[in-house]
């Protein structure tokens, strides 16, 4: 797509490399990331922001990289560390992200799935206590959107939108075209 776009003459913005930057991120490309991170500079003469940098973050990269990491980028790094089972960095990364927010319990979720991943069992019923001791319960997955003025919140597995049909009814249709033009195999998702 971002080919087709620069062959369109269209100029990629800031934005448009977040997308680039993780979806190679998402598909393991990461010597991609890094060439697209570096058109981004010299091709577009766009600065990278925080957010550039956390779609391709390794801890090394995080240690090198011209700004200073914030709680995103060492919660990106988290997450990568449960794909990889690299339980030194996760452990790492969430002493890092309870500096910024020791209460946030997804922290602790990440780790303990680090944990649950590689059989490390006690570790994980520890963490578990830990996470309950912070007092806060960690919210169900919520997505926005804003249509025609109006904003519709959206929770994970929720199935009290008044529109929900509707809703539903929306993503078969996409997930159908989606697998018409192969970008999702047949049964790998569970809105049938």
């Amino acid at each position: 797509m971002f080919s087709e776009m620069k062959n369109a003459g269209e100029k990629p913005d800031s934005i448009t490399f977040i997308g680039i930057l993780s979806g190679c991120a998402h598909m393991g490309f990461v010597e991609d990331g890094f060439s697209y991170l570096k058109s981004m500079i010299d091709d577009y003469s766009i600065e990278p922001q925080i957010e550039h940098y956390g779609c391709i973050v390794d801890l090394d990269f995080i240690v090198k990289m011209p700004k200073e990491a914030d709680a995103v980028m060492w919660a990106t790094l988290l997450a990568s560390c449960r794909v990889y089972k690299n339980v030194e960095f996760a452990e790492l990364a969430l002493e890092k992200l309870v500096e910024f927010d020791p209460k946030n319990p997804t922290n602790y979720v990440m780790l303990s799935n680090v944990y649950g991943d590689i059989g490390r069992w006690k570790d994980l019923a520890r963490l578990k206590v830990a996470t309950r001791d912070t007092g806060f319960r960690k919210l169900p997955g919520c997505s926005l959107i804003e249509v025609n003025d109006v904003v519709s919140e959206f929770y994970s597995l929720d199935e009290r939108h008044p529109d929900k049909e509707q809703i539903y009814e929306s993503l078969k249709g996409l997930t159908m075209l989606s697998r018409l033009y192969g970008n999702i195999p047949e049964g790998d998702t569970d809105i049938d």
